[in-house]
């Protein structure tokens, strides 16, 4: 039951509620707020098999409602070497 973490050469910084990101050194920074916010820490915070479930929680949303939406996202910030 592992979780996602930043990958190796992730700079983040956590300011005035967002969350820049970036693969150092080259970049590009993606600002993350609110819901994608929400979802990056939650990622890095608790197992994959019940981050959707954590996700609704969260929001109130049914986990049927955002499970296509969250696996997505973190797809893509796996695909982009954000999160591994």
């Amino acid at each position: 039951m592992n979780g996602y973490r930043p990958g190796d050469d992730v700079g983040i910084v956590d300011h005035e509620e967002k969350l820049y990101v970036a693969a150092l050194p080259d970049g590009p920074i993606v600002v993350l707020d609110g819901i994608s916010a929400l979802i990056w820490d939650e990622a890095c915070a608790g197992p994959r098999e019940t981050l959707v479930d954590r996700v609704a929680a969260l929001t109130t949303a049914a986990p049927e409602a955002i499970r296509a939406h969250v696996d997505g996202f973190v797809a893509d910030l796996v695909a982009r070497r954000l999160l591994q």
